[in-house]
């Protein structure tokens, strides 16, 4: 088997900019999920088991259902306006570790990015980007287990997690048998994968259920595509959080009449947010049109707007423009 990614060029540098750093921090995106956290938390543990100072740095608060996992207490405020090296994981660009921590990387001595999402922009002193890999958790159990950095039950818990939850149970194209060797070894290192999918997929409280599915009742079809709008009123009518709706999207792609879903999540501060999910089109090129990023099947983008409805409408003219 020989799907490895990353050079050994990339692996030394890598490990020359860690061994070099007596600080480091570690970031990722805001709204972390499952690959956000299992990335950023395993690589933590491991580099602190190496003998490194490391931080997780939190820019946002952890959804109840990825409340299970291990070392989440190490997800906290930075400690230091600035690090010997600060490593960005599963995003490429500043916009979405957000302006907490931007000023911090751009601070620091040196930066890195581990990342697999397309259309990042960060120059950075070395960027390990690599869209065909399912999850960032896969790079980083690449680069832990090539350069024999330690790994224990927690680190093979959290890199299980980040590849489960980013390839849909192991079900997305991109899989491939380098995925399944990797889940075996973390298998084989203590990773319980009933316990883990017990966790994501068979603990949803009823509320959430309830919520899911007042969600998918409002839902527009038309042309093979899906589109729904969820606002902070529905959120606090159901007592859940915006992160519960992350699942609809792919639930409304999952129809047999439909090719793309679109669901419009609205925050603060007149920021909505676009989840896109596709059978086989490229949503990533319509995200990236649209400031935001990420996969060809599943992609987002923000829009700003001063009302629900203009941003809605707004979002609606782009998915009719879709050819699906």
């Amino acid at each position: 088997m020989k799907i490895e990614r990353i050079s050994k060029e990339k692996l030394d540098k890598f490990k020359e900019l860690v061994d070099n750093a007596e600080t480091i921090a570690i970031a990722s995106h805001i709204n972390p999920d499952g690959d956000n956290l299992g990335s950023t938390l395993a690589l933590r543990k491991s580099l602190e088991l190496y003998g490194k100072d490391v931080e997780v740095l939190a820019n946002d608060t952890i959804d109840d259902y990825l409340q299970f996992l291990p070392e989440k207490e190490n997800y906290k405020a930075p400690s230091r306006d600035s690090y010997d090296l600060f490593m960005i994981l599963d995003c490429s660009e500043f916009d979405r570790i957000t302006d907490k921590l931007t000023p911090i990387a751009k601070a620091s001595k040196n930066t890195l990015v581990i990342d697999h999402h397309v259309g990042g922009g960060i120059d950075t002193d070395l960027n390990l980007i690599y869209d065909t890999a399912p999850a960032t958790c896969e790079l980083v159990f690449e680069i832990i287990d090539r350069l024999n950095l330690p790994i224990d039950k927690d680190i093979a818990t959290l890199i299980y997690t980040g590849l489960c939850t980013d390839t849909g149970r192991f079900l997305y194209a991109n899989v491939s048998e380098y995925t399944f060797n990797a889940a075996g070894k973390l298998l084989t290192l203590g990773a319980d994968s009933e316990y883990i999918y017990r966790n994501l997929y068979q603990s949803k409280p009823i509320k959430v259920m309830k919520f899911q599915t007042e969600v998918i009742a409002n839902a527009e079809f038309f042309d093979k595509k899906a589109y729904s709008v969820i606002s902070k009123e529905l959120v606090e009518k159901h007592g859940v959080q915006m992160g519960d709706s992350e699942t609809v999207v792919g639930m409304l792609r999952d129809l047999d009449e439909v090719n793309v879903s679109m669901i419009l999540k609205e925050y603060d501060n007149g920021e909505y947010k676009v989840s896109l999910r596709s059978k086989d089109c490229d949503v990533a090129k319509v995200a990236r049109e649209n400031g935001g990023g990420g996969h060809i099947k599943a992609s987002g983008f923000s829009i700003f707007d001063d009302s629900l409805e203009s941003a809605s409408a707004k979002a609606l003219t782009i998915l009719k423009e879709i050819d699906a």
